[in-house]
């Protein structure tokens, strides 16, 4: 966080203010219009100076034609815009408010509008990943700006944006300091008091944490449309992935959180723009578009894969030997094993890792950390027919490697492989999955809280399989984002789970919503520079 522009300008605490409210009907435009004007005065008399309204605040998410302010009870958007507007100036607050657009084309956008403490509308950020039936009535959205207040940068997403890495990621790198989230959380459980949804469980948290952010998430509750229920569930979240406030499922609550600007984390893994180049070309170029198109008859396609926890002492390659035998002897395709210290003499063994493999079959995926004349992290597939040995592109204090590991064909699935710090970069796992991977198979050093929810993430996002294993832990996560096993923490214990390859080829997330064919490459420019 920063103060307003000058010389030595001191950092002062500012208030975020998320106002969840309940849902209406587009048909119950003006009782909405009244609960929203009342959330805004409630934020300002709390003192917020950054206030957040959820996606489509007005006149209503579910419009069900490009043309919502034709209906009747629905003022004008100008009308409406100029009333918020007001509020921002009556208590001088930074507003960003979650409105259906009209435009002179007769376009509509899901956007968030903001407003300065003059009560100006100032600019608009526009939903670039649409969801399921948003394809019918919005225009997409091609642009990531930040917003900047003087004692922050903030910048919009809404809703499912944060299913896609890039859309934070770019608005990190275009120098958000902390993101507000509009959003309308789509959720379910069998008691109201319950409803949850992935995005604040995991995939928002993973946003903060691998972008070096704090996220402030405002959300509806209650039905809208008979059909749709939202999670309610405003939060904060910190640049570490924690939640430091939250509200409950259902009620009108102000969820407000004072950040001090002089809290800082050095979480986040530095990036490598260079690298990234898969991310700027067309989905009818990359390999998994080819892949997508193979056919496949599911039922011959189950496997099975486990994961082990590394240890903590150090690499023993007959005990890895052993338990590799004893879980291909269960019928395990794959087995991802936790990184271990090691020293330049790891190689050494490698002959008879290499035959325990021709011998018995399957593929092993491990990692060993060096401390030689370098400090390196290498990540280690083997199948009967060959080694592939990958140095690590990312990491704090070691010797970084210069390209990502090739995806590999293997009886379970294309595989990718992520080694330590990668796992934590959203665009090495993405890089991986428009490569065609299946499955990620990601060795990490260490034991972190985060550890579990980055590797949903990455296959939540990605539509593949993660199998990640660390000192003391592990977990092999589905193309949904749902776990499948876990190690149970405190022991050594194999785990395994039954996967096939064609749920990992199937990347629709909901009817017209594509995690990998609908990104907007030409618009991820910020991405790829060394700026």
């Amino acid at each position: 966080m920063r103060a307003k522009s000058g010389v030595e300008a001191t950092l002062e605490p500012f208030t975020v203010a998320c106002c969840q409210v309940r849902a209406f009907d587009l048909e119950r435009a003006e009782e909405n219009l009244l609960g929203l004007l009342r959330a805004l005065d409630e934020a300002g008399e709390a003192g917020a100076q950054l206030v957040a309204l959820p996606e489509c605040a007005y006149p209503a998410y579910y419009v069900q034609d490009s043309d919502p302010y034709s209906k009747p009870g629905v003022r004008p958007f100008a009308e409406v815009a100029a009333l918020f507007g007001a509020k921002a100036r009556e208590y001088g607050y930074w507003l960003a408010a979650g409105m259906a657009v009209p435009h002179q084309d007769g376009s509509l956008t899901n956007s968030g509008v903001i407003f300065n403490p003059a009560g100006e509308m100032v600019g608009r950020y526009d939903k670039g990943f649409l969801w399921h039936f948003d394809n019918r009535w919005f225009r997409r959205g091609e642009a990531f700006p930040v917003f900047d207040a003087g004692f922050t940068r903030f910048g919009v997403l809404i809703c499912a944006d944060g299913r896609q890495p890039e859309i934070a990621r770019a608005l990190a790198v275009n120098g958000a300091e902390i993101i507000l989230d509009l959003t309308a959380w789509v959720s379910w459980a069998s008691n109201i008091e319950e409803l949850s949804t992935t995005q604040c469980e995991y995939l928002m948290p993973a946003r903060a944490f691998e972008n070096g952010v704090w996220v402030a998430a405002a959300d509806k509750w209650g039905p809208e449309g008979n059909t749709l229920v939202y999670a309610g569930r405003s939060c904060v979240i910190d640049p570490q992935g924690n939640s430091r406030v939250d509200a409950p499922s259902t009620g009108d609550t102000l969820v407000t959180y004072v950040i001090d600007p002089v809290e800082t984390f050095s979480t986040t893994v530095p990036r490598r723009p260079n690298l990234y180049g898969r991310l700027m070309e067309p989905w009818e170029d990359s390999p998994a578009k080819s892949f997508l198109d193979e056919p496949m008859v599911p039922a011959d396609e189950n496997r099975r894969i486990a994961v082990l926890p590394g240890s903590g002492d150090g690499f023993d390659a007959a005990m890895l030997v052993s338990r590799y035998e004893a879980l291909r002897a269960q019928n395990c395709d794959l087995i991802v094993i936790g990184g271990e210290s090691g020293n330049e003499g790891w190689q050494t063994a490698m002959p008879a890792i290499e035959k325990a493999v021709q011998v018995n079959g399957g593929v092993l995926a491990f990692a060993v950390s060096t401390n030689g004349c370098t400090m390196e992290q290498v990540a280690v597939l083997v199948t009967p027919d060959q080694t592939l040995e990958h140095r690590s592109t990312h990491g704090r204090g070691i010797d970084l490697g210069e390209s990502f590991a090739p995806v590999i064909s293997t009886d379970v699935g294309n595989v990718g492989l992520l080694c330590g710090d990668e796992g934590l970069v959203p665009e090495v796992g993405r890089c991986l999955a428009l490569e065609g991977a299946d499955v990620l198979a990601w060795s990490s050093f260490g034991e972190h809280p985060m550890n579990e929810r980055m590797a949903r993430t990455r296959s939540d996002e990605n539509r593949v399989y993660t199998t990640a294993a660390w000192t003391g832990g592990g977990v092999i996560t589905s193309p949904t984002g749902a776990p499948l096993t876990a190690v149970p923490a405190g022991t050594d214990l194999a785990m395994a789970a039954q996967v096939n390859r064609a749920n990992a080829r199937w990347k629709d997330m909901a009817p017209s919503t594509h995690a990998l064919r609908d990104r907007v490459p030409e618009a991820y420019g910020a991405l790829v520079s060394n700026r």
